[in-house]
């Protein structure tokens, strides 16, 4: 298996504009719930979300190790149930 490319540290990101009015007053679920409708309001476009070249990378990694041996490949509904298995 590759190694997967480190994610740049919080301190390294551009500042984002300050958040909206009235955001902080909110209670952590409307929070949340904020943050998920704005999210979703994004995920409607999927085109327009660009795709850093670190997860392209990966992604080509993954399928030229697949290509070499496809007998290791997992089930997708095998690796959900161990991810979310209580005995990880």
């Amino acid at each position: 298996m590759t190694s997967r490319p480190r994610n740049r540290s919080r301190e390294n990101r551009p500042r984002l504009p300050a958040k909206p009015a009235g955001f902080s007053a909110l209670s952590k679920a409307e929070q949340i719930r904020y943050v998920q409708d704005l999210w979703d309001s994004i995920a409607e476009r999927p085109g327009e979300i660009p795709v850093p070249d670190s997860h392209l990378l990966v992604a080509e990694e993954r399928l030229a190790e697949y290509r070499r041996d496809p007998r290791r490949a997992r089930l997708a509904g095998d690796v959900i149930d161990r991810l979310t298995s209580r005995d990880r």
